[in-house]
């Protein structure tokens, strides 16, 4: 949170998007949303999000008496730096709005409930799902249209909406950028469970010879851990926890790495 002087007195306002509310989270989806399909610009975006932030409601800031407009002024750039990133390309692309977060900030819409931080009673068969549908929009030649729908499957499966009712706009635009938000540092870096650093990014390289790819993706490895039988069948492993089998996953190629290393050392030693 950050400390703003407006007219004689003190408001605390949150920094980053970590720190939204869900009712100031949906406002930020809203105002990111306008400002993406071309209906504002980031000056205005800038003006309505501190003035919401604020307490205003639906009065911009810079309605204010002049000497009120300059003292918030000075205090912008303070506001908004945590929610504009540089992204180091040319303008219009050169900056973007974030939303980088692990925390699901809207855990509930409405009678849908999805899944907690860190994708936290997601099952194993609807990670599937996603992770699916992600790789498939990400492919070269998609259309708006397929792109629409593919995030409104994805907040159907995260929110368990059913197929009878139609997908909120705001779920369809928060459901697959918190998905993709989670999956990211999941990839990318050690995460801490229950007090220990765990990289599962070596779940995703590489590691000894090379096998042929038979191109079945998260059904495949699906089968593969049904077939050790620690979460039962397919169906079982589906309907497991998504955080215990990625552990499983993890534990399976760590073990492999450190086989793959004592059995090369072996041989090494062999040789002299």
């Amino acid at each position: 949170m950050i400390a703003i002087k407006t007219r004689g007195k003190t408001v605390d306002v949150p920094q980053y998007v970590d720190e939204l509310t869900p009712k100031q989270y949906r406002y930020y989806c809203m105002l990111a949303s306008m400002l993406a399909a071309g209906s504002i610009d980031l000056e205005y975006f800038r003006i309505r999000w501190i003035s919401f932030l604020l307490g205003l409601g639906r009065l911009d800031y810079t309605l204010l008496l002049p000497q009120y407009i300059a003292e918030i002024d000075r205090q912008a750039h303070a506001i908004t730096d945590g929610y504009i990133i540089a992204t180091g390309q040319p303008a219009p692309h050169d900056t973007r709005i974030d939303f980088d977060t692990p925390r699901n900030i809207m855990p509930q819409f409405d009678d849908y409930k999805g899944p907690g931080d860190w994708l936290d009673g997601m099952t194993f068969g609807e990670f599937v799902q996603c992770a699916t549908i992600i790789e498939a929009v990400a492919q070269p030649g998609a259309s708006p249209g397929e792109v629409t729908e593919s995030y409104e499957e994805i907040a159907r499966v995260m929110y368990h909406i059913p197929e009878s009712d139609n997908v909120p706009l705001i779920l369809a635009f928060h459901a697959p950028m918190f998905f993709v938000n989670v999956w990211r540092r999941i990839q990318s870096g050690p995460i801490d469970i229950n007090g220990k650093k765990i990289d599962f990014s070596i779940i995703f390289k590489a590691v000894g010879p090379k096998r042929p790819d038979d191109k079945t993706g998260w059904l495949g490895i699906t089968y593969e851990v049904a077939t050790a039988g620690l979460f039962g069948n397919v169906a079982g492993v589906e309907a497991s926890d998504f955080w215990s089998v990625l552990l499983y996953l993890y534990k399976c190629k760590f073990d492999y790495i450190n086989d793959l290393k004592e059995s090369r050392s072996k041989s090494a030693n062999k040789k002299y």
